[in-house]
């Protein structure tokens, strides 16, 4: 058995733990509901940390669907919506994540990317990686770099 403990706020706590009344309005006075999603991974230990790693990845990092109520103008006039971009000309290998492409100072972008993995951690993912940044993304051009700390802020 794996226990999930959600909290609970009671009336009166009778010591008991069984058939006590909440105190549970929450925002719209209808009570609080609890929705989560509880994944098990069951794996090699040889394997699991990639597994692990590269799953998770892509469960925080699926796409939304966002909609809205119509009315405006209507995105890209005369033109047939956009289904795919990628300012990338390639993918990434996948134990290298972009973490941010931001603007930075003076029209610089700060670009960072992490080897999720540390050293030893997988056979294959734990593996130094080359990339070539020059020729990297397709939406624009790098025209100098500069090495800094992963926090930004130390060349």
């Amino acid at each position: 058995a794996v226990p999930f403990q959600v909290h609970r706020r009671l009336l009166y706590d009778d010591n008991r733990g069984v058939g006590e009344p909440l105190v549970e309005l929450g925002a719209n006075h209808q009570g609080l509901v609890v929705r989560g999603r509880h994944l098990l991974l069951l794996d090699a230990a040889e394997s699991a940390a990639e597994r692990h790693r590269l799953l998770a990845q892509e469960l925080v990092m699926a796409p939304y669907a966002v909609l809205a109520p119509g009315g405006g103008p209507s995105y890209g006039r005369g033109q047939p919506p956009l289904r795919e971009f990628s300012a990338l000309r390639r993918e990434l290998p996948p134990n290298v994540h972009l973490l941010t492409l931001t603007p930075w100072e003076d029209g610089a972008l700060l670009l960072r990317l992490e080897h999720q993995f540390e050293r030893g951690e997988s056979l294959n993912a734990s593996q130094p990686v080359t990339i070539d940044l020059l020729n990297l993304f397709s939406a624009f051009t790098i025209t100098s770099l500069e090495e800094m700390s992963l926090a930004g802020d130390v060349p």
